[in-house]
């Protein structure tokens, strides 16, 4: 299988494939409506971009942080799935939770919505270790 910086290319297509279908769960799904309440959306939003755009940047979004998870867990040769979801909801912690409070915290983002978000950072990130962890 071929490599992308020393990664299995199969397995960041897989991580990124699943950490975009876990948003569309969560945000489409589960929580679509609890987000639109705090968010305050309706048919009069203007968007930055188009739903396709949007859903493609979602994707490279996801597909970069899967990719930035498969390379911590090979610099730190981690080699059990314990270990990686240990370090997964770590980088979670440390890195995707704390950038995303920055919204709360200087914004006008609601807490409520940052605690799902921070949900699906922690479950996204420790799911994408774990897979990361049947690849070489």
């Amino acid at each position: 299988m071929p490599k992308v910086f020393g990664l299995n290319l199969l397995g960041w297509i897989i991580t990124s494939i699943a950490f975009f279908l876990l948003g569309f769960v969560f945000f489409g799904v589960i929580f679509l409506e609890k987000m639109t309440e705090l968010m305050d959306y309706d048919e009069n939003t203007v968007w930055n971009f188009s739903q396709g755009v949007q859903m493609a940047l979602g994707f490279v979004n996801v597909a970069v942080v899967s990719l930035g998870i498969g390379l911590v867990l090979k610099w730190l040769k981690v080699d059990n799935m314990m270990s990686a979801v240990k370090y997964g909801l770590i980088l979670a912690v440390v890195f995707g939770i704390t950038t995303e409070a920055y919204g709360w915290i200087y914004g006008a983002y609601p807490i409520k919505m940052a605690v799902i978000d921070g949900a699906y950072t922690l479950i996204g990130y420790s799911m994408v270790a774990a897979i990361w962890s049947f690849f070489d």
